[in-house]
């Protein structure tokens, strides 16, 4: 059985995303319960190691699976906005 556990700052963010966003989210996790492996794993930086994913092109949610099949979601962090 694989679940989703969230850190305190994560659930904080997520009052943050708009209800489509949340759907979004929940969608997406969904999909790397099955397949946690999908996503990239940050090589630098404060969140070295964990797994990533953009959301709506506005944030970053960071995730750590585990061998047992649960994830862990550790952070969602705004995207920075890159000037064009």
């Amino acid at each position: 059985m694989t679940s989703i556990r969230w850190t305190n700052e994560a659930i904080l963010a997520l009052a943050s995303l708009t209800a489509a966003e949340r759907k979004i989210l929940f969608d997406r996790l969904d999909a790397v319960t099955a397949f946690a492996q999908m996503y990239p794993r940050r090589q630098r930086g404060r969140f070295a190691g964990l797994r990533y994913f953009a959301l709506d092109q506005r944030w970053l949610v960071y995730y750590q699976p585990s061998d047992r099949g649960d994830v862990l979601v550790f952070a969602i962090v705004p995207a920075l906005a890159r000037p064009r």
